[in-house]
């Protein structure tokens, strides 16, 4: 089963196994996850008491907390940042993995509650490789949802034989520090189907939450404490936000474009709102609702439809009461993230239908026929091309240099500006920055803060005397221009500049791939103007 999940992985992400050191997925949180690995990892061996005080947004504390910093993948592969293979390789390889386990683990879960080897596949591919997964295919941390089924499949355990409920916390926990999305979720999802279960004796379903949220909850005080001392700041995601990313009953229709078979279907839904299992999910999956039922089934029949309903966030019936009451979920952008929950149910009642089906029939070959057809067709239905761009290069030496200059605070132009966000031109500098790691003024993340946006605004004078005043205020003492098309100033424009003015010291000028890139040393005040 490795191995076929392993083939499911790289077919679903080719060509990205033949250039993992060269390229990377088409949006810039691609880069921004290669950017978050290399900082755990980095700041581990430098200096772990600072962990959250990443390297962007200088002089701003807690950084790291403005997204989801990923810490358990973070400190696991950092033993790989240290022995010195590369940045985006070690990214890459993670990102495909990440697909495989996923299939492998829900395998394991189906498997094991319906009994049937082809239903455990069946289930592995829906919960790996449906739309919603492809759809995210450049946040890392929305693949590491191998902890679900795995936590579940504990959880299943631990209810029918009165033991093992910390194990659930603890994997629970783990998803937590994968993927702070998915560990809320499934977090209430675990609350909700054990008090559902454990409806008739309350008082051990009471031993047994208390049991299961013991890990969580601990490591959750610990963990919350730098997204704490940013919430200030971050504050809450405003309900207009996560309107527009609640999913409707049509966005299950919907596939992103990557998907090869129904990428037609883009258009009938939003961003991170395509949520389509596949023909073969959808059939199977009311096959498997049919009654009658027994007391799994129900359960994860609750499961199901707690997971639907908060999918559709606001356009549901308990989102709105958890973001009001739970601090957690405010936190929280995109409601449609927990159709994760709903592939889960999907890959667990698609098996269960599979699998009655298959006991209908008498005929052992046509029964592995059925078997094969279904686990055949749902893994075409999934197939995706996702878009791959070429890694830009990173002007080695000079970046090197800064390496060794303790006092450096970078910043990198040209920028985007306040309402045009969605160019993600800073991520890149984030990836250069891990050749260095000096401070940045530059950022992007899930959150960008005030003063940012101001110094975007400042620069779009860049570099007349004012900017370059605003970027001495601010502790820059390096800047660097990148040559790029249609700049406003052009590239030898702003180094013409930039050269004539008198509290700007040359440092090197590089090419980048086909184009220039020049550092400039920014003295500490202005001794004159630039006409």
């Amino acid at each position: 089963m490795v191995t076929f999940f392993v083939a499911m992985a790289l077919i679903n992400t080719y060509p990205l196994i033949l250039h993992p050191g060269s390229t990377i997925g088409e949006h810039g949180d691609a880069y921004f996850s290669v950017w978050r690995l290399a900082w755990v990892a980095h700041q581990l061996r430098a200096d772990p008491w600072h962990l959250f005080d990443a390297n962007i947004y200088y002089p701003h504390h807690d950084t790291l907390a403005y997204s989801d910093a990923m810490i358990l993948p973070g400190v696991a592969l950092a033993p790989l940042h240290w022995a010195g293979l590369d940045a985006l390789v070690i990214y890459n390889l993670t990102l495909i993995a990440a697909f495989a386990a996923s299939g492998l683990c829900a395998y394991v879960l189906v498997r094991e509650l319906t009994g049937s080897t082809a239903a455990g596949v069946l289930g592995g591919v829906l919960f790996a490789f449906s739309a919603h997964r492809l759809e995210h295919f450049n946040h890392l941390e929305l693949e590491f949802a191998f902890w679900i089924p795995l936590a579940v499949l504990t959880w299943q355990r631990a209810v029918t034989n009165g033991r093992g409920y910390v194990k659930v916390g603890l994997l629970v926990t783990a998803q937590i520090l994968c993927c702070i999305y998915h560990g809320v979720f499934l977090l209430t999802w675990i609350a909700v189907v054990t008090a559902v279960w454990f409806f008739r004796t309350p008082v051990r379903g009471l031993r047994a939450g208390a049991a299961i949220l013991l890990p969580p909850m601990l490591v959750l005080a610990i963990y919350s404490v730098p997204y704490m001392r940013s919430r200030s700041e971050v504050g809450d995601r405003p309900p207009d936000e996560l309107s527009n990313y609640s999913a409707k009953p049509s966005d299950f229709a919907a596939a992103p474009a990557s998907s090869l078979l129904y990428g037609w279907t883009e258009p009938f839904a939003s961003n991170e709102r395509h949520l389509f299992p596949g023909f073969v999910g959808i059939v199977l999956l009311i096959v498997g609702l049919w009654p009658p039922f027994d007391r799994v089934r129900i359960i994860h029949a609750v499961g199901l439809a707690l997971a639907v309903d908060l999918t559709l966030g606001f356009n549901g019936g308990l989102y709105r009461l958890l973001y009001d009451w739970v601090l957690p979920f405010r936190g929280l952008r995109v409601p449609a993230r927990a159709d994760i929950l709903v592939l889960l149910g999907t890959a667990v009642f698609a098996g269960y239908g599979l699998t009655r089906l298959m006991t209908a029939l008498t005929s052992p070959p046509v029964r592995a026929a059925l078997a094969a057809g279904a686990i055949g067709l749902a893994s075409v239905e999934c197939l995706a091309r996702p878009v791959l761009v070429p890694v830009e290069t990173n002007s080695a030496v000079i970046y090197s240099w800064l390496k060794a200059s303790p006092d450096a605070v970078l910043f990198e132009w040209p920028v985007t500006v306040p309402w045009r966000l969605w160019d993600m031109v800073d991520v890149r500098y984030m990836y250069r920055s891990t050749l260095h790691w000096r401070p940045l003024l530059n950022g992007y993340s899930g959150f960008y803060p005030g003063s940012y946006l101001t110094l975007l605004n400042h620069m779009r004078g860049f570099p007349d005397t004012a900017t370059i005043a605003e970027l001495q205020r601010r502790g820059a003492t390096v800047l660097v221009v990148h040559e790029v098309q249609h700049s406003r100033p052009s590239y030898g424009d702003a180094v013409a500049r930039l050269m004539r003015d008198p509290s700007v010291r040359v440092i090197a000028e590089e090419k980048e791939g086909e184009r220039r890139v020049a550092f400039f040393k920014l003295l500490p005040s202005r001794a004159a103007t630039v006409n």
